[in-house]
């Protein structure tokens, strides 16, 4: 095996965690929509998505990765919204704003 085909098997491990991980946190928006529609809470937490994207760009690593690791997790938390959305319009409830 050449290195090119080892690189993509490592590619293919890392993006096989990544699937779990990702279907492990979208169950979890599940919970928290259900949690913010019983407390009127809206979806949308500007100051608490900063804090995350600030918090996981802070345990890089590698510095030059730091503009994509942001847009990484804006669009994973654009993606969580969207979930909680359909989560809470799929369950015949009021939805809160974006």
């Amino acid at each position: 095996m050449d290195s090119h085909e080892k690189l993509r098997n490592r590619i293919d491990e890392i993006d096989y965690e990544l699937v779990k991980l990702f279907e492990a946190r979208m169950e979890v928006t599940a919970g928290i929509a259900e949690y913010k529609q019983k407390n009127n809470i809206p979806i949308f937490d500007e100051a608490r998505e900063e804090e995350v994207v600030n918090k996981n760009v802070g345990r890089l690593n590698d510095e030059t990765l730091e503009r994509h690791a942001a847009s990484f997790f804006r669009h994973l938390m654009a993606l969580s919204r969207k979930r909680q959305h359909e989560n809470l319009k799929n369950h015949k409830s009021p939805i809160n704003n974006i």
